[in-house]
């Protein structure tokens, strides 16, 4: 299969090499004598800091809540008891052990046909972020990059700063992507960029993924998906945001069928981020072919000598109790469906909605009466109310903003929230 959007290879970073050598020969028990890095996190790795070490999950927690405390407990004790190995250097791209459980991640969720000797097609990243952004920098200089008019802003800025070529297309009121307009600005060996669920819009709609990477397919393209936000997917019903645990099952199988047909043609990116709470802890992951994670893993390799050693301990610790029980979303789905019907009813001339309803992701936007910077900057002034400008997802100056549905922390009753929502409305009401 020819890729020719993608850039040749760069040799990988000796130093990053000769590390990774060191964790695989480690994990097979063999001799291992190093002198690879310089790792001074390693000088104690085997003194004992902690003479105790005790955390104790609260047990009054939600089901969903306390299975993510519980894997934060083990992974936090692992990562520095009974000796700190949290503290030294780490392969970027991940351990071996991390790899696998991703790997299982893909297979599971996604549907991919993975064996175990396909780690070659998995990478861990410090976040969902970094492997979007070595996912496009790893396309050859010129490729040109579709993505719809409403987008994640940091896609476009990659896109922008490493001399690939932007083309946005159309998207229509009810905020679905034209698929004409795809087809007809897809070029021959152009790649397809788009989170789904969508990142500001919410927009969610399977069908439209599978359009687009068969309009990619037959101009010898491919798609990066940017997929953290598929456990997060709501119905809006009768002026209400509901979370429908069969509707969300519903919603997942389809995008399973489309990845597991069509993976071949895919960079798929995800995080543990959104699923369980832990966006602090930079865990993120990406599958695709040999030749992407090769480029990836080297473009991370140059950067960062290291991963988040500790960040990845616990993450994979969380990944692997999501895999035996995926409940760690549930609860953030039933406050996002809270605080979604609570801007539907305060805010519902302002909200600009789905019009599938089907909403997904973790932001929502809203008209404003004047352009979005200007709006943004007057509320903040005046309000203390803090939104992005529209104009870092749009591409060009537009009247809305976007809200973020979990910046406020929750608290019994989600006052916090409401509270925020009420200034919010006064702004709106006197512009």
């Amino acid at each position: 299969m020819k890729r020719n959007y993608l850039a040749p290879p760069p040799p990988p970073p000796a130093i990053r090499a000769a590390m990774a050598k060191v964790a695989e020969r480690s994990v097979k028990n063999l001799p291992v004598f190093d002198f690879s890095s310089g790792n001074v996190g390693a000088l104690p790795a085997e003194l004992s800091l902690f003479t105790k070490f005790e955390v104790e999950v609260n047990r009054n927690l939600p089901e969903s809540l306390a299975t993510i405390a519980e894997s934060l407990r083990r992974g936090i004790t692992e990562s520095f008891y009974p000796s700190p190995r949290g503290l030294g250097y780490s392969p970027t791209g991940g351990m071996p052990l991390t790899k696998k459980l991703v790997l299982e991640y893909f297979k599971n969720i996604h549907g991919v046909p993975l064996s175990e000797n396909d780690l070659n097609r998995i990478i861990v990243t410090a976040g969902g972020q970094q492997a979007l952004a070595a996912s496009l920098r790893s396309l050859k200089e010129g490729t040109a990059v579709l993505m719809p008019r409403w987008e994640y802003d940091a896609a476009s800025g990659t896109v922008k700063t490493h001399g690939l070529r932007e083309v946005r297309v159309n998207v229509k009121d009810d905020l679905s992507i034209d698929l004409s307009d795809v087809e007809s600005k897809a070029a021959k060996d152009s790649v397809f960029y788009l989170s789904m669920p969508n990142n500001p819009t919410g927009y969610t709609n399977p069908s439209d993924l599978r359009n687009i990477i068969e309009i990619m397919i037959r101009n010898d393209g491919a798609v990066v998906w940017d997929a953290p936000y598929i456990f997060t997917v709501l119905r809006l019903n009768s002026g209400k945001a509901v979370y429908d645990e069969g509707f969300l099952k519903e919603k997942l199988n389809e995008f399973r069928n489309i990845s597991s047909k069509y993976y071949d043609y895919m960079c798929i990116l995800s995080s543990l981020s959104k699923t369980c709470l832990i966006a602090g802890l930079r865990f993120g992951m990406a599958l695709s072919c040999p030749e992407w994670i090769e480029n990836m893993n080297a473009i991370v390799g140059r950067e960062n000598l290291s991963s988040p050693t500790a960040s990845f301990i616990i993450g994979t610790v969380i990944l692997e109790e999501f895999l035996k029980k995926p409940i760690t979303h549930t609860w953030t789905c039933k406050v996002l469906a809270d605080r979604l019907t609570i801007l539907m009813e305060e805010l519902s001339e302002y909200l600009i909605l789905p019009g599938n309803g089907v909403f997904g992701a973790l932001y929502v936007l809203v008209k404003t009466p004047i352009d979005g910077d200007k709006f943004s900057a007057k509320i903040l002034e005046e309000y203390g109310v803090v939104a992005v400008p529209g104009r870092a997802f749009y591409g060009e100056p537009v009247n809305a903003v976007r809200l973020s549905l979990v910046a406020a922390p929750w608290i019994e009753g989600d006052e916090k929230w409401i509270r925020n929502v009420k200034e919010l409305k006064k702004a709106l009401k006197s512009t």
